[in-house]
Parts: C-alpha cells; structure tokens; sequence
C-alpha cells in the first residue's frame, strides 16, 4: 500500500492521458526505490467536454482562418471554463461532471491507500480553477451544487475518515501550474475574492504557485487579493525575466505547456516529496471551525 498519493490535473487543450509523465519520470528518477510510495494518478476532469468543442473546431475549419493552434489552444480553455460556470446549479451539468471526475479519482486514490494518506497535488491552467472549485465547495458547511450538494454523495459518512480524504483534508501541499485564476475573478471587487483556505477548518497544506513571465495564461496569485496572498505560501517564477534566452521571445504558448517539464518544479517536488516520506505515517487531520461562505474561482 502505497504512503502518499499524487494526482496531477490538466489544463487547457484537449486532454492527453500522458500530460504528466515527464513530471512522473522526473520522480522516478530522483526517488530512486521510494518511487514505490507513492500512489501516481491523472484526473481527467475535462473529457466530457472534448467531443462538443472538437465538433465545433472541425466545423470551423472549412472557413478560412489563421493560427490554427493558438485558435484551438484558446477555444479549448476559454469553452471549458464557460460551459461549466454556466450550468454550475444544474444536476448532471458540465460543473458537477468535473467534480464527480475529480470525486472519482479520490475514491480510487483512497482504494490504494488509506484515508489518512497525504496528498499532493498538481493542477495546470484551467485545472487550478477545477480544483479550487472542488475545495472550496468542500470547505463549505452546505452548497447547491457540485457533487458536495445536499451534504455530499450517498455512502459517505460525514466526519468520517473517508469523508475527510474526498474533501482533500490530507492535502499536504498543493502546486499550481499556469493558473489561470485572476481570468476569472480579476473584475470583482478586491474583498470579493477569496481564495480556498490553507490552514483553517480542518485543512492544512503549502500552496505554491509557479508560472512563467511569458506565459499569457498563467499568474502570479498573492497580489490577487489578501485571501489569495494569505493562502499561497509563494509565487515561484520559473524563468526570470532577465534570462533573455527565451523572455525575448514575447508571449508564446510553448510556456504555458512547458510546466510539466520545469525543473524548478521538479526539484521543489522532490524535495516536498523528500520531507514527507521520511515522516512515515500520514497524520489524520482535525476537522477545524467553520467560517462563513464567499464566492471563489
């Protein structure tokens, strides 16, 4: 049975079930016989959304139109983030479908090991804002939608060890990749964005937030507001401004790809990974106190 569950999430484009393998073949290497530890899964919490925008890209194809990657790249990301946000209250619709994807991952990542196993977990581009859903519709004492409706699936005793792991309460550190958080909440009022907590109400995780100065979709996220900059322990840039071999280039969509293969993200990983297996035994967490609900992206 493995010690520590990680769970890798992707971001825009059209999802490949090998999105994070050069980030996986970096740990194995750097692990060496640790490897083994570890429970390594993707969330494909897009997929059902891939044959209506292909239909629509394949349509659009038989009228004249340049830049032809850059269009798909952005109608992939722009398409899934609207069709979820615009049917959030419906039962069955695209937003309850990406958690009910995310949900199922957790169940089998909990199938694996145990419901007091840390986790660590990966999120890129659109799927930090999938997930930070998903969290915030888990801290909240009651919701109308997402699969956390009506006090969460059937089965699943509330309080419960189990019912800890699904709402990510043994997150041990979070790492967002090309986020694309401030897209979304960047018109509302400064106090009306709140960002997931950290380290209250029963959880307890690092979030780090990497991104690439030439990345158009990927942000730093402390300045967004004073919840994100109390949550996010730090913003990382993996490519300073100053190195000219690339920032010359202007913005570029081989950034917000390249993450996955970053190596200030592998080492930061590794290290992170380092420290908690040589902790041994997952703690179970302590379900703290509830504060009152806000909106979140």
């Amino acid at each position: 049975m493995a010690d520590i569950v990680i769970l890798a999430a992707p971001g825009m484009g059209a999802a490949d079930e090998s999105f994070a393998e050069p980030l996986f073949a970096a740990l194995r290497a750097g692990l060496g016989s640790d490897w083994s530890r570890l429970h390594c899964d993707t969330i494909q919490c897009q997929g059902h959304m891939q044959t209506n925008i292909e239909r629509v890209f394949e349509g659009m194809q038989k009228r004249d139109m340049d830049f032809l990657r850059a269009r798909k790249f952005m109608l992939y990301g722009m398409a899934e983030s609207a069709a979820q946000m615009g049917d959030i209250q419906q039962r069955g619709g695209n937003y309850e479908k990406t958690q009910q994807a995310i949900y199922a991952t957790l169940e089998k990542a909990a199938a694996a090991t145990s419901v007091n196993a840390p986790v660590v977990l990966i999120s890129h581009s659109v799927g930090c804002v999938n997930l930070s859903n998903f969290i915030w519709d888990a801290q909240r004492p009651t919701t109308n939608h997402g699969v956390w409706r009506d006090g969460g699936p059937r089965g699943v005793h509330k309080g419960s060890g189990r019912d800890l792991f699904l709402r990510f309460k043994t997150l041990s550190h979070w790492y967002t990749l090309g986020a694309t958080n401030p897209l979304w909440c960047a018109g509302m009022p400064r106090d009306q964005i709140q960002a997931v907590t950290s380290d209250t109400r029963g959880y307890k995780f690092s979030w780090k937030n990497f991104y690439h100065p030439d990345d158009l979709f990927g942000w730093p996220l402390k300045p967004l507001s004073a919840s994100y900059n109390q949550a996010v322990y730090r913003d990382y840039e993996t490519r300073p401004l100053s190195d000219w071999s690339a920032s010359n280039w202007g913005p570029q969509l081989v950034a917000h790809d390249g993450y996955w293969r970053n190596e200030m993200v592998h080492e930061q990983l590794l290290e992170d990974l380092r420290e908690l297996l040589k902790k041994g035994v997952a703690r179970r967490p302590v379900v703290g106190a509830r504060t009152p609900a806000a909106a979140t992206v």
